[in-house]
Formats: structure tokens, C-alpha cells, sequence
């Protein structure tokens, strides 16, 4: 009795504690599951009016990582037809690099060279995307606080609040705050709220629906709905493959030439 009684009292006290995670080890752990080689597919995305009047715009989507602080991304767009041939090539980077952004036009071509941190982001064809909303987060110039967990839709969370570290860099995002909120089960980010300047509700983000292709995740139906206008818009990429991508897809000379 005696030795059974210490071999418990051994196995109890070699038990290492839990340790809480902090909100930097949540984020990075969510950033590994976006790390997917390649992926490609075809981009639907319907900007949905207050009204319900719908309009649609279709796209082949292209996404590479290139390492653990670079993404690229590439769209050329098919519909509408005034906007058919359009290209938008994107190099983003999540270690303080300026982030990069080329727009093809069929109608003039030329490619404009935007950067994002000059134009304040931008919508997305229109959309409730911003092209920041398309592009690593940079946590390096923000502060982020973990805040209590929660149950959201259904699932068990971790919810983390970010906001730029100036005011300056908050009007350049565009919006004074946000709280994200990762399952605890797979360090998705299932839903995110930002605010704006003032600290009122201004858009909501959602997965719907996502690919798993452990270890990575990629979330293939997302929605974003702006509180304050009613609009709402919902992107949704179908025929995914991960088939390898050639880095030449992510050059300007592409762009051009496809």
C-alpha cells in the first residue's frame, strides 16, 4: 500500500503545470496554420446591399508563402466584363517590411504600383475588404492584450485585442481596435470585430467555412459585414489545389502578360 500510495504521489508531482499561453505564442501559433506552400483556386465574391441587391465578381486566386515573414498573392479577374483581364498582384510581409501591391489595367495597360501604407488600405473592388484584410497582420507596430476566453458561436475561444501602438498608425489601418478570436481547438481565427476610431462596432468578420490539410488551415467561405452600413460582402474560393505554383506568377511581367 505504501509504495502504491508514492508512486502516485511521484506521478502527481512530475506532472508539469499548465502554462498559460500568452498572446503572442496564440498568434503565432495561428500564423503556422495559414503557412500553406501553395493554393490556388477560383475566387467568387458577392457584395451583398443593405437592400439585398447582389453583385458578383469572379477571379482565379493564387497564394504562395514564401517564408515565415512573406506572402504573395495574385487575382486576375474574369467578371464582371469591365473589369475582365484585371490584375492585382500583392507581396506582403509581416516583419515591419512595406508591404507591396501592382495593379494590371487591360484598358490602358500599364500596372500602378499602390502601397498600401500611403492609401490607408483601400477597398477591394468594392467590397468590405480592405486589401489590408487580404494581407498578413503586422503586430509589430501594435499592442495587443489577451483578453478573458470565451464560448463563441459554439466555440471555445481565445480572444486577443489588438490596436496600433499611435494614433497615427490607427488611422492608417483604419479602425481604432480590433478583438479576434482563435479556436482553442485549432488556432483558427473564427470571427474578428473591429471598431472604428471611436470605438463603435464598425465591421465583423466570419469564417463560414474552411479546408483542412493538416497541419495547415485555410478558411475557403469568410464574410464581412460593415454594422454600420448594412453592406455585406462574402468571398468564397472553390476547385482549391495546392498544386506547386511557379514564383514567375508573382512578378509584374506576369501580370502583365497573363
Amino acid at each position: 500500500m505504501r509504495t502504491f500510495l508514492y508512486t502516485i504521489v511521484v506521478l502527481l508531482t512530475s506532472v508539469s503545470p499548465l502554462v498559460a499561453q500568452t498572446a503572442e505564442e496564440i498568434i503565432a501559433n495561428n500564423a503556422k496554420t495559414l503557412e500553406v506552400p501553395s493554393i490556388q483556386g477560383s475566387f467568387n465574391l458577392e457584395l451583398i446591399s443593405r437592400k439585398g441587391d447582389v453583385r458578383k465578381i469572379e477571379a482565379r486566386a493564387f497564394q504562395k508563402h514564401v517564408d515565415d515573414a512573406q506572402n504573395n498573392r495574385l487575382f486576375i479577374f474574369d467578371f464582371p466584363p469591365t473589369v475582365r483581364g484585371t490584375g492585382l498582384l500583392l507581396h506582403s510581409y509581416n516583419d515591419g517590411r512595406e508591404n507591396n501591391m501592382w495593379i494590371y489595367l487591360p484598358a490602358v495597360r500599364r500596372i500602378k504600383r499602390i502601397a498600401l501604407e500611403s492609401s490607408g488600405g483601400g477597398y477591394f473592388m468594392g467590397s468590405d475588404f480592405t486589401y489590408r484584410d487580404l494581407i498578413n497582420n503586422d503586430y509589430n507596430n501594435m499592442e495587443i492584450e489577451r483578453l478573458p476566453d470565451e464560448k463563441v458561436e459554439g466555440q471555445d475561444s481565445y480572444v486577443i485585442k489588438a490596436r496600433g501602438k499611435t494614433i497615427e498608425i490607427r488611422q492608417e489601418h483604419g479602425y481604432g481596435y480590433l478583438i479576434t478570436y482563435y479556436r482553442k481547438d485549432n488556432y483558427m481565427v473564427h470571427r474578428r470585430n473591429f471598431f472604428d476610431l471611436n470605438g463603435d462596432l464598425l465591421k465583423v468578420y466570419k469564417v463560414e467555412d474552411f479546408l483542412d490539410l493538416d497541419p495547415y488551415i485555410y478558411p475557403t467561405k469568410i464574410s464581412m459585414s460593415n454594422i454600420q452600413t448594412g453592406h455585406r460582402s462574402v468571398l468564397e474560393i472553390i476547385d482549391v489545389t495546392t498544386e506547386e505554383i511557379p514564383d514567375r506568377y508573382f512578378t509584374t511581367r506576369y501580370l502583365q502578360r497573363n
